[in-house]
């Protein structure tokens, strides 16, 4: 499937991994190529969101307030939860920190699912972060998009519109936080595909 990506939406997947890793996050998930789209403002689906007021700092802040950290199967929902059982996962968080040092609940990098990129002058340890179920349907949701459309290629705007499909909990969090709407802006999305084509 990949090989029928364009060269952003490819650089969309690539960046989605960063995404996830600078916010401390294992999976990579809708989230995250979410995030990765909107470096794209050139093009269809990401043009769309900056238009309405969805920029890169919004997003992240929004994915920030959803996902609290490494463990993303722990949201907002799960929290609250737990709190009504007398369990406060940032109060656990903060006395594991001050006990063990910072970051003592966060996963470990996998020593085998590392690899070097040398720039010019440094040498930079990545962490390969693999995909959550949700990123996944995404790029599902994307190649879907692309046929429906009778599209050759799958670019930026496919994979935004596979993003605005999601319906977990995550997804949704992240879109009522940035106030949108999603059926609104998918619309909206495929107004501008066609006004490109």
């Amino acid at each position: 499937m990949f090989e029928r990506f364009s060269k952003e939406a490819r650089d969309v997947v690539i960046r989605a991994q960063g995404e996830a890793g600078s916010l401390g996050h294992d999976r990579i998930g809708s989230e995250h190529l979410l995030l990765a789209a909107l470096h794209h403002s050139e093009q269809p689906g990401a043009a769309t969101l900056l238009r309405l007021g969805v920029t890169a700092a919004s997003c992240r802040a929004a994915v920030a307030g959803v996902v609290t950290g490494a463990h993303e199967d722990l949201g907002p929902h799960d929290a609250e939860a737990l709190r009504a059982l007398g369990i406060d996962l940032e109060e656990v968080r903060r006395r594991a920190e001050e006990s063990f040092g910072e970051g003592a609940l966060e996963s470990t990098p996998d020593p085998g699912h590392t690899e070097r990129r040398r720039g010019k002058d440094t040498t930079a340890l990545i962490r390969h972060v693999p995909f959550a179920a949700r990123g996944k349907t995404v790029l599902k949701q994307a190649l879907r998009e692309a046929l429906a459309r009778k599209d050759r290629r799958i670019g930026v705007a496919h994979v935004v519109l596979g993003v605005l499909r999601a319906e977990d909990n995550i997804s949704c969090a992240v879109f009522s936080r940035l106030g949108i709407e999603p059926e609104a802006v998918r619309a909206l999305v495929l107004d501008d595909l066609r006004a490109a084509a």
